[in-house]
């Protein structure tokens, strides 16, 4: 089983003159995780013992040593998931003495389905607690859930063989004018949740009638210019919304692009895959040069406008490859000097929707647009996003899926998809309409259709209507 760490803190309480202090002590516990849900229809006969079905079965709860468990109502999360936390408090001389392990059981059962319950099983390495340590440990864990309802039946074992249960009922909903925001698991559905932020996604079948390669362009810079490397928080949030766009059912094919503008460098590429390579992306976001910059490039004052520029017209130029859409995913950094938008205008645009998801965790002190927020007035018809909490993530995924289905027709786009000689004059009032063509060159633009992406057909839909 794959061996996870989990920072757990030792609060030690002492009293002085009445009141109480909190001294906080960290230790780690080494934990291997076997875990399963319904999708892979793990069996409780095969993993769990007779004696744990019964504890889960009697909803009577039980405290064969001291613990105390709470839980947190499920909240919605940035990867478009609800999320549901639960909390172990247990004394450290009990811990002491648990026989070296501890077991997790959870069985959550949907209220709209209560014939297939989802179970859940943690196994805790204990180490060797020093002799006279006092205070509490605190072990904390969670699953993901979609909408709906649930029964949770949570029991822990040691390894001699006492149990601590508890029972309790949760709810994942949304509020008043978020009941179409487009999640990332179904309703009534569990899933054990993923290791970390550069965690490796479960298998997921997609079966789209019309897939979606899409291309993200993710901006890993830290937001303030004194600071080196992304704060951890930042990082996981930037992280989790990648997660709910290669999540969302029609995208079956992800180009990724990964890049550092105050580094001035692409961190990460990966091209036309099907799932993306967290571990590889981890490697290269820590890699040991993380948080440093050539020092030739600090010699050009200029030298961040003209990465941005170069990056740009790269990958959203013309010149491009043409996925389904291209969308940007970064937190709000500005740079010294603005980037000129004439160079980007000279390198055209990708005959795609452009879409910036931008995390703004300060809108208050950050009201304006940042340096690829105002770059992209360079691109007509890119959308920004400013993202502060979950429900706007899940209202501009909503926008975007809605806007890949309905783009306008681009002028340009048509004219460089049906040849330059079919092209009308710029002063021409009709040249907005295609010019009817003969059979010749209904056939040959009929075989160009046959290799055209699933964006560019959209984009010459109407215009067949035109002459064919």
């Amino acid at each position: 089983m794959p061996q996870r760490r989990f920072r757990t803190r030792i609060n030690t309480r002492c009293y002085l003159g009445g009141k109480s202090r909190s001294v906080g002590l960290l230790f780690m516990l080494a934990a291997s995780t076997l875990s399963g849900w319904a999708r892979t229809r793990l069996s409780p006969e095969s993993h769990l013992q007779y004696t744990d079905m019964a504890v889960l079965a009697s909803r009577e709860r039980r405290a064969d040593f001291s613990c105390q468990v709470t839980s947190d109502k499920p909240g919605l999360g940035f990867d478009l998931r609800f999320h549901s936390d639960y909390h172990v408090t247990i004394p450290i001389k009990v811990l002491g003495d648990v026989g070296g392990w501890l077991q997790v059981v959870i069985r959550v059962t949907p209220a709209a389905n209560r014939e297939e319950p989802v179970y859940l099983v943690h196994r805790f390495s204990i180490p060797d607690v020093p002799l006279g340590t006092k205070g509490n440990g605190v072990l904390s864990g969670g699953f993901d859930l979609g909408l709906g309802r649930y029964q949770v039946d949570w029991m822990m074992r040691d390894g001699r063989g006492r149990v601590c249960s508890s029972h309790w009922e949760l709810e994942a909903k949304l509020r008043g004018g978020q009941q179409d925001l487009p999640l990332t698991l179904a309703p009534n559905m569990v899933a054990e949740r993923v290791e970390g932020p550069f965690g490796e996604e479960p298998p997921v079948e997609k079966a789209a009638a019309e897939p979606l390669h899409v291309k993200i362009l993710l901006n890993l810079s830290p937001l303030k210019p004194l600071q080196s490397i992304l704060r951890p928080i930042d990082r996981a949030v930037l992280l989790s919304i990648l997660r709910s766009i290669t999540r969302e059912p029609g995208v079956s094919r992800l180009t990724l692009v990964a890049f550092n503008l105050r580094e001035q460098r692409i961190i990460y590429r990966q091209e036309d895959d099907d799932k993306i390579d967290f571990a590889a992306l981890d490697q290269a976001a820590q890699s040991p040069t993380a948080g440093t910059i050539n020092y030739r490039l600090l010699q050009d004052p200029r030298s961040e406008t003209h990465f941005v520029t170069k990056l740009l017209t790269d990958q959203l130029g013309a010149r491009t490859s043409s996925p389904d859409a291209i969308i940007i995913v970064g937190p709000k950094v500005t740079l010294e000097k603005k980037v000129p938008l004439e160079p980007l205008k000279e390198g055209g645009s990708a005959p795609c929707p452009i879409f910036y998801l931008n995390y703004n965790p300060n809108p208050l002190e950050e009201p304006w647009r940042d340096t690829i927020g105002s770059a992209l007035k360079a691109y007509k018809g890119a959308v920004a996003y400013n993202i502060l909490m979950p429900r706007d993530l899940g209202a501009a995924m909503r926008d975007m899926l809605s806007r890949i289905g309905k783009r306008p027709i681009s002028e340009d786009a048509i004219s460089s998809l049906l040849g330059a000689t079919d092209r009308a004059p710029p002063n021409n009032k009709r040249s907005r309409i295609p010019p009817r063509r003969g059979p010749s060159q209904v056939i040959n633009v009929r075989q160009r259709w046959a290799v055209l992406t699933r964006c560019e057909r959209k984009n010459v839909t109407v215009a067949f209507h035109n002459f064919l």
